[in-house]
């Protein structure tokens, strides 16, 4: 085996160094006219890692040759339209003088669009029905849910009526207080189902002007009865009940006829009494209709010709009450009982 000179090795080694040194770096190649076809494809470089990164980048764009299709060409084309666009909007936001009633112009103009063109105003509804397999109705419904709960911050009042809604059980009287705070902490016991017949005697104290329950469903008669005997004389002026089926009956009625020489009673809404009857709903318009001036039944089924009769007696222009509100729901009255309330004088006078 032939071995190489010593001095011959060294410069091998000197050249060989050098050229891998040369060759580890990218090379940037001259940018000239090239009759090939493709000008990436042409250019042959000394270093397997391609172009250099800055003239690569700057040139991809240019040297980027699309093909002539159909689908190329209108991608291209829309490509333009777009860059024009924004071109020209950007100098539109350049050269234009805002002014401080621009927003109020705009918002007239389009409150103007909406009056020529009323289906911009329409929504789409989903029903109930639809609504409980809709994935979408869902979402949004969660959405809004956490957007109303996001940032809310409960008030004093609030804290103080959660309070003494959880510790119900161990009040023994309000007080003196508001009715609409009274209101509050009723709807906050029903809301969590502990409006009882405890509650309700804890809710009912001399002194109040208001009597409003959402919900007498626990309420019996005998407790509306002797909470009434408590009111009426103290200066009950409103007697508000919702779904009052089992606690306004011919008792509650006695009572109230009984003490109508004391009473100031000028509001009452009874819904839901379906043991109220019809003759009993006329005596208690007799004993209250000096004082009474609104009135609202819903969903009373045995009222009728009897009560339609009480109306007319007392409301009419001979009648010793004045007629102000008149509400009623749900009521099964006949064509002639309904023509007899539109014979009444007082009709003219409901606002």
């Amino acid at each position: 085996e032939r071995v190489l000179p010593e001095d011959v090795r060294r410069r091998n080694r000197a050249v060989a160094e050098r050229e891998a040194s040369r060759l580890a770096r990218p090379e940037r190649r001259k940018i000239g006219g090239l009759e090939h076809a493709s000008k990436q494809k042409s250019a042959v470089l000394s270093t397997p890692f391609g172009y250099h990164s800055t003239i690569h980048k700057s040139k991809e764009v240019d040297e980027n040759e699309e093909w002539c299709g159909p689908f190329s060409v209108a991608r291209q084309m829309i490509a333009k339209r777009e860059e024009a666009r924004r071109e020209r909007e950007e100098k539109e936001e350049e050269n234009k003088e805002s002014h401080p009633l621009d927003d109020i112009m705009k918002e007239v103009d389009n409150e103007h669009k909406r009056k020529a063109h009323p289906s911009l105003l329409w929504k789409g509804k989903i029903s109930a029905e639809q609504s409980e397999g809709n994935i979408y109705s869902k979402r949004q419904k969660r959405v809004q849910a956490q957007k109303s709960n996001m940032g809310r911050i409960s008030t004093l009042f609030g804290l103080c009526v959660d309070f003494v809604v959880t510790n119900f059980e161990h009040v023994e009287a309000l007080g003196n207080v508001d009715s609409s705070i009274r209101r509050t902490v009723c709807n906050e016991l029903v809301a969590i189902n502990k409006l009882d017949g405890a509650a309700f005697d804890v809710l009912t104290e001399a002194g109040m002007e208001s009597l409003e329950i959402i919900d007498c469903a626990e309420v019996t008669q005998e407790q509306l009865t002797k909470s009434l005997d408590l009111l009426l004389p103290a200066g009950l002026r409103y007697l508000l009940l919702h779904h009052s089926g089992r606690c306004f009956g011919s008792n509650v009625v006695n009572t109230i006829c009984k003490m109508s020489s004391k009473s100031k009673v000028f509001a009452i809404s009874i819904a839901g009494a379906y043991l109220l009857q019809d003759i009993d709903a006329a005596l208690m318009l007799d004993s209250l209709a000096k004082n009474l001036s609104s009135i609202e039944f819903k969903a009373c089924p045995n009222l009728g010709p009897s009560f339609c009769k009480g109306l007319s007696n007392n409301y009419s222009s001979c009648g010793s009450g004045h007629l102000l509100e008149l509400s009623l729901e749900d009521l099964q009255l006949s064509k002639e009982n309904l023509l007899s309330l539109a014979e009444i004088d007082a009709m003219r006078n409901l606002k």
